[in-house]
């Protein structure tokens, strides 16, 4: 692929990614629910590491200032989200553990308080970056840093993506969830990359889908660690003995081992990346 179709390509993936922002974000502003607030902060994070690979690819922040904007505007949904996550889940198993319906009351107040606090911005017409995206997208167009890019450029930035992954792999400790949730964070974020990326290099989509599974079996081991935090937390608060839920417990941390099993059996789909990327 020549430097001009690459560079046409960046700018048609960027396009898209504008367009299914602003989409959702008007999904949102017409329901706040588990679903459409989930897709708003994956079309966010897809933009955020599409500048990210940008960056890297010119050696320097090209739009710092909307970089910043987009991650605090992600962070705002943060508290709601895991809210309705746990509460999904939770309901689902009430009929199994009846003893949750206190906790699941107290979660479905915060839930309402978060969606008040998401209302009294999201409406606010700087809540919508889509004419920033676009200006940024804009300026892609005339970079010179694009001139001379070649596929083994972007190879390149997409291994070194791959590398952080590997390196955290190995900082995984048996127990300690914090360290599975940094891989997590540095395996979405190659994710995202190969997506940006995909059609330049010619990347098997049935092996992308392999990682987005990976992805979301470190996301359910990271829930799981999250749940039982907020269930200690509300027995703290409500002075409850933890061993009423002893029973719901153990089901939490059964489940989450069957993930972390799950996990270490598909990760060696890393292998074909390391020797895809490294062809180039």
């Amino acid at each position: 692929m020549v430097t001009l179709e690459i560079r046409k390509t960046l700018n048609k993936r960027l396009q898209n990614l504008r367009e299914t922002y602003t989409d959702n974000l008007d999904k949102v502003r017409k329901s706040f629910e588990d679903e459409p607030i989930h897709d708003l902060r994956v079309s966010i994070r897809r933009i955020l590491a599409f500048m990210s690979f940008m960056n890297e690819m010119c050696g320097k922040e090209i739009n710092p200032e909307l970089f910043s904007d987009l991650k605090k505007k992600i962070k705002r949904f943060n508290k709601l989200r895991d809210a309705q996550v746990q509460l999904n889940f939770l309901i689902n198993n009430l009929k199994k553990y009846p003893e949750l319906l206190d906790f699941i009351c107290n979660l479905k107040r915060k839930e309402k308080k978060q969606v008040e606090i998401l209302k009294s911005f999201i409406f606010q017409s700087e809540f919508n970056l889509s004419g920033e995206i676009f200006f940024y997208q804009n300026n892609l167009k005339t970079l010179e840093c694009l001139e001379l890019l070649t596929i083994r450029d972007i190879g390149k930035i997409a291994y070194k993506s791959l590398f952080e992954v590997k390196n955290a792999l190995e900082s995984i400790k048996y127990g300690e969830y914090d360290t599975y949730h940094k891989v997590r964070l540095k395996i979405k974020k190659f994710r995202y990359i190969i997506e940006t990326i995909e059609q330049i290099i010619q990347s098997p989509k049935e092996k992308l889908k392999s990682i987005q599974e990976l992805q979301t079996l470190l996301g359910d081991i990271q829930d799981l660690t999250v749940l039982l935090a907020l269930l200690d937390k509300f027995c703290q608060k409500k002075q409850l003995n933890v061993s009423i839920f002893l029973n719901f417990v153990e089901f939490i941390k059964q489940k989450r081992e069957e993930k972390e099993k799950d996990f270490w059996e598909n990760v060696k789909i890393l292998e074909f990346w390391d020797n895809y990327l490294l062809s180039f």
